[in-house]
């Protein structure tokens, strides 16, 4: 019952009043496909990423979100412009969205080695409530249909990124057009809030020891409405073609993750242990992520950066 009360606390709190929370799927691998997070990425590899990703977060929790996405990018033959596209499907309880990034950047060359880019993302989304087997104490509440309210969102992303051999940086908008949810005539404060994202990473190379390379980097979260939120991290790798790497969540939650390669396909686990009040609740979250790097030089290169 404890769990239902609780399930049923974060659906309304998500879709009345004033947003407070994040509105975007949470990835604990974004370090393995940062285009999920930022669209200047398309084009910026030296082959051509497809990668599935399967997101469950709080196990032991009912209808708790699970998010499955698939997305791909590439540089076309002008080594200028990159292309690229994402589908989506994100379900929480009656809550769930569905919906394709159409992606487009390109890329400015500042000498040999180093690169900015500009993106952006198309977005088409269908916002899905079924409130057709809720069950609250309270009847009378107006953002309450009882009914399966449906509606599409048109939305973008515009994102900036600088990269080179070693290094990583971007700085994101999403939600640009703060696009209202029209599913409730009796509200007419549902609205997508505007997000941004600040990332960055190093990776160090050893001289001394070639197989072992380290790689710290950040993300910072944040809407116009909440504070900032970080993601620190770190992994290693050994042989370019196993990692392992740990995350952490202020005030939320711990992140290990472990991968490897073969030839131009990898796996990676992660696992959340979650440690903030939803501790009392839940078992942690897990991810599952694969991938092929189409047109890899795997005897030149086997790295992902």
């Amino acid at each position: 019952m404890k769990k239902l009360l609780l399930l049923a606390s974060l659906f309304i709190f998500a879709i009345t009043g004033v947003l407070q929370a994040q509105q975007l799927p949470l990835y604990s691998q974004y370090m393995m496909n940062d285009f999920f997070i930022n669209p200047a990425i398309a084009g910026s590899k030296d082959y051509s990423p497809v990668l599935l990703s399967i997101h469950k977060q709080w196990i032991g929790i009912n209808d708790s979100p699970s998010t499955q996405t698939l997305s791909g990018h590439t540089m076309l033959a002008n080594n200028n412009v990159g292309i690229g596209a994402i589908i989506f499907n994100d379900d929480f309880g009656p809550e769930s969205h569905i919906g394709l990034h159409a992606v487009y950047s390109y890329h400015f060359h500042i000498d040999r080695l180093n690169k900015i880019s500009l993106g952006l993302s198309a977005i088409a989304m269908q916002y899905k409530m079924d409130q057709r087997f809720f069950n609250l104490t309270i009847y009378d509440d107006p953002a309450i249909t009882y009914m399966v309210e449906k509606t599409i969102v048109p939305d973008a992303t515009f994102g900036v990124y600088a990269y080179g051999k070693k290094y990583y940086a971007g700085i994101t908008a999403a939600h640009l057009f703060q696009s209202k949810l029209k599913i409730n005539r009796n509200l007419d404060e549902n609205t997508m809030v505007r997000h941004y994202f600040v990332m960055g990473g190093y990776k160090f190379i050893f001289p001394n020891s070639p197989q072992l390379e380290i790689e710290p980097s950040l993300l910072m979260k944040m809407t116009e409405v909440t504070p900032p939120q970080f993601d620190i991290n770190l992994k290693l790798y050994y042989d370019k073609d196993y990692w392992f790497g740990m995350s952490i969540r202020p005030e939320d939650s711990f992140v290990a993750a472990i991968g490897f390669k073969h030839n131009q396909y990898y796996f990676g686990y992660a696992y959340d242990f979650t440690f903030s009040d939803l501790s009392a609740y839940t078992f942690g979250s897990q991810e599952i992520i694969f991938g092929m790097n189409i047109g890899e030089n795997v005897r030149r290169s086997r790295s992902f950066f």
